[in-house]
């Protein structure tokens, strides 16, 4: 049943990628096809342009890795006190 639970949680974080790629794309498209490229909405689009495609290409790629533990160095853990 796990193996289930985590094949659906993989492929609805990869396929809240694609989408995050879409919107992405839209927004660049919709930057570029501006008549005059300066103001509050070009930056605006270029933003959700940046950070979709950036989250999305993590979604995608990683998958239900992105739950992954990960080891920390010595240096950077807390110390108990």
């Amino acid at each position: 049943m796990t193996d289930l639970r985590r094949l659906r949680t993989d492929l609805s974080l990869r396929a809240s990628g694609i989408l995050s790629l879409a919107i992405a794309v839209t927004a660049i498209h919709t930057l570029a096809r501006l008549h005059s490229p300066t103001g509050a909405l070009a930056i605006l689009l270029a933003a959700i342009g940046f950070l979709c495609a950036s989250g999305g290409a993590v979604l995608v790629i990683v998958g239900h890795h992105i739950h992954d533990r990960v080891q920390v160095s010595a240096r950077w853990r807390r110390v108990a006190r």
